[in-house]
């Protein structure tokens, strides 16, 4: 085995443990020291020196994490106050968005807040949101703005995406947000800097393209030409995704590979018309280093991303080989990349854009001696779509448990749709839009025509996109599995990629020890059992809870939500926490009362997982209308809760009783469905919703069905609940309450926190401990992350 290969997997062995084990740091040096010395005294001894350079890499990775995440007080500090700051800085990039948003990046150098400026120990490296309008900033402006900083964190839900992580790869300190453009003073130009140049250029092609066709099909030409794929719309994305495409609209290795085997073959044609250059030097060795400028070019006008700048290090890593006529092992030379990218960013290995760019290819490499014979005695118009189809087939099988991992979602039409897909852009829009850049500045109307072109292939291909998803089990799946299943899945597709390199007897081992320990892996989260115990998730200002018991039966209160319509708390958050929990049906779900941040996050999940019961206090009539469609979508029975208390029959363990006190003069608040378990031991569970004073009056007057030891506050912890008359009259052992972090509403309020601790209760809270899971012992609940 090639060291590369050993020192590979020993990076990527070290990081993936590092958040959840880092080694001691000094010991950790230590060990470096001794297993490299073992290494160079064992060099005669191959597998042990192959082992102990694993191990010695390892820890190296391993201990390289948590440096990428440096504590600063500054930034803390800065979060802490929660209030807007004066800022002054340097632009250093921007991109768009979606409906006329966009990001820009920061380089701060002051801070202040009411003219008093805070310490900083370096410059802060800041992203601000924008509602609207770049059109008049460029890099290398020196601006100042006003805006509210955040550190990046995370909600704290089993699943969700690692935001701080994410934004530490970018080098990003502190993020924030301004409305437009017009909130920003540009106090210096710069004219001279090659970016600003090159953003202008941009901006005047992408307004070109914006004006001559429709609104759709210019984000998909500027997302293919321009790489700005971002401003594609959601509606269109999540078409592309389900229908597998999705990767060619994002630009990468593949449209670098294209364009840089267009221009070989037009340089071929002209090499070989003039005999001296032929006597001199064959062409493969001088015409990929003449492209090495011109890739250069497309990758800095394409929006240097960070997949296409990986395309092309290997295409001018391959350029020089070839030059010094020195053949590379294709697999060998996409594992050292893979290893100096990580060497220099540890963080992205959790890239998604990083992921599926080195396992694509690697799938690719890995089947090469399958699809290069397949078809060879195939008529041409046989071997390129068979060939294809096996290329495809490969990429799609090497990036599977990443898709799931990182998208949750399974795409079967991929396959089928990339057979039409693939050529039709690579060969035909590809290449047309990037004439359409090069013809820009000389003649424009040459390259509006090649533009047009170019759009009306691509609205071609997103109607095939469409019909794809509408063929019955071809359309995207949406998959949120466990960690352990996550794993299942690429111990599966392993051997299946091995096909072609193993021997036959090494080949069956393989695929009986992977399948044997995938079957044990898939079935791991399944096999869990908990007694009676309440999730209550992180889902930012809202509310979501689980109830479960030993059974297996649940009941999920509540989805969350948020006012912006980016963000689905159902889809982002809750669904991967099912998966993670080992969730894959809810036997009721209820909605205590038709409010947004209680009712929005439910709509994914009413449609992606199988209910039996819809409850709620409300009539269907008067339901929000995304809940009514979703109901009907699904043919979920909808219950409506009679006032008063009503036990709840097919709940196993304990006494479950469900509460409305609706009235013609009842607030939506007011109108909140409580619950209340019974257990053996008296150790009862109250679950308020977001009763107002009047609420909780009614309530305490209607008479509770037992004891209350755990007692979820009403209305997130708000002073206008009555909570000190509830607190009183239940006296409950613990509190728990649902909160956003640094909420605008100040929730859960003062008064409240301070008479919980008069009363030595404890009270736990979402925005400070993130998700949180109270489990009935025979001594109490017990509350924990």
């Amino acid at each position: 085995m090639q060291p590369v290969f050993i020192a590979l997997s020993a990076t990527i062995a070290g990081l993936s443990l590092a958040p959840i084990y880092t080694l001691p740091f000094f010991p950790g040096w230590l060990f470096v020291g001794i297993f490299s010395l073992l290494v160079f005294l064992l060099r005669r001894y191959r597998w042990i020196a192959f082992v102990f350079l694993f191990l010695s890499l390892c820890v190296f990775a391993n201990l390289r994490y948590p440096l990428q995440f440096p504590s600063r007080q500054d930034i803390i500090h800065i979060d802490k106050l929660a209030q807007k700051m004066t800022l002054t800085g340097h632009l250093t990039d921007i991109r768009q968005l979606t409906e006329g948003r966009s990001w820009i990046e920061l380089q701060v150098g002051s801070v202040s807040l009411k003219d008093q400026f805070l310490p900083l120990k370096t410059p802060l490296r800041i992203r601000l949101y924008m509602g609207e309008g770049t059109d008049q900033l460029f890099p290398g402006d020196v601006i100042r703005c006003q805006s509210r900083l955040r550190q990046p964190r995370l909600f704290g839900t089993p699943g969700e995406f690692n935001w701080p992580r994410y934004m530490a790869s970018q080098h990003i300190d502190m993020t924030g947000w301004v409305k437009n453009a017009k909130k920003i003073t540009v106090l210096e130009r710069q004219k001279s800097i090659p970016d600003r140049v090159v953003v202008q250029w941009r901006n005047t092609v992408a307004a070109t393209i914006q004006s001559l066709m429709p609104e759709d099909r210019a984000y998909m030409v500027r997302a293919l030409v321009l790489g700005e794929g971002r401003v594609i719309p959601d509606n269109i994305r999540k078409t592309l995704a389900k229908s597998g495409i999705s990767h060619l609209f994002a630009i990468s290795g593949l449209h670098l590979g294209m364009i840089a085997l267009l221009g070989y073959r037009l340089l071929l044609s002209i090499y070989r018309r003039f005999p001296c250059l032929l006597n001199w030097q064959p062409p493969q060795r001088v015409i990929p280093l003449v492209l090495l400028p011109l890739l250069l070019g497309y990758l800095l006008l394409t929006g240097d991303a960070v997949s296409t700048r990986r395309a092309f290090a290997l295409a001018a890593l391959g350029a020089i080989f070839l030059c010094w006529r020195y053949y590379v092992n294709p697999l060998l030379l996409l594992a050292s990349l893979a290893l100096l990218s990580l060497m220099v960013n540890p963080l992205l290995l959790w890239q998604a854009g990083w992921q599926l760019s080195f396992a694509g290819a690697a799938g690719i490499l890995l089947w090469q001696p399958l699809w290069q014979k397949t078809g060879c005695s195939f008529p041409l118009y046989l071997r390129y779509p068979t060939q294809l189809f096996m290329v495809t087939f490969a990429a799609m099988l090497a990036t599977l448990p990443l898709v799931l991992l990182d998208f949750h979602l399974f795409a079967p039409a991929g396959v089928f749709a990339n057979l039409i897909c693939v050529p039709v852009i690579t060969l035909l829009a590809l290449p047309i839009g990037f004439f359409g850049l090069l013809f820009f500045p000389f003649f424009p109307q040459l390259a509006e025509q090649l533009f047009q072109l170019c759009g009306l292939l691509l609205e071609f291909v997103l109607l095939l996109a469409n019909w794809f998803t509408t063929i019955p089990r071809l359309g995207g799946i949406y998959l949120f599995l466990s960690s352990w299943q996550y794993l299942a899945v690429a111990l599966l597709v392993i051997p299946l990629l091995l096909f072609a390199q193993l021997p036959k007897q090494t080949m069956l081992r393989v695929c009986a020890v992977c399948f044997l320990t995938a079957a044990i892996l898939w079935q791991f989260p399944l096999a869990q059992s908990l007694p009676v115990s309440l999730t209550m998730f992180s889902v930012g200002q809202g509310e979501s809870m689980l109830l479960r018991n030993s059974s297996g039966q649940t009941i999920l209160i509540d989805g969350g939500g948020f006012y912006s319509d980016r963000f689905d708390v159902g889809e982002r958050l809750l669904a991967p926490a099912f998966g993670e929990l080992g969730v894959t049906k809810l036997d009721v779900v209820v909605l205590t009362h038709d409010d947004l941040d209680h009712r929005k996050g439910l709509i994914f999940i009413l449609d992606y997982l199988p209910v039996r019961e819809f409850w709620t206090g409300i009539p269907f009539s008067e339901l929000h209308f995304s809940l009514q469609n979703v109901l009907l979508k699904k043919s979920i029975p909808v219950k409506i809760v009679p006032p008063g208390w009503n036990e709840i029959p097919f709940w196993s363990e304990g006494t479950l009783n469900i509460f409305s006190g609706v009235t013609p003069e009842s607030t939506k608040n007011d109108s909140s469905v409580v619950i209340h378990l019974g257990s053996e031991n008296d150790e009862g569970l109250l679950l308020t919703g977001d009763l107002e004073e009047q609420g909780v009056l009614n309530l305490l007057a209607s008479g509770l069905p037992g004891p209350v030891s755990l007692l979820k506050l009403p209305h997130h912890g708000s002073k206008f609940s009555a909570t000190d008359l509830l607190i009183d009259q239940l006296d409950p052992d613990l509190c728990l309450v649902s909160v956003g972090y640094q909420n605008r509403y100040h929730l859960p309020a003062r008064q409240v926190v301070d008479y919980l601790q008069q009363k030595n209760i404890p009270l736990y809270r979402t925005d400070l401990l993130g998700t949180l899971q109270a489990v009935l012992s025979p001594t109490g609940w017990q509350v924990k992350h």
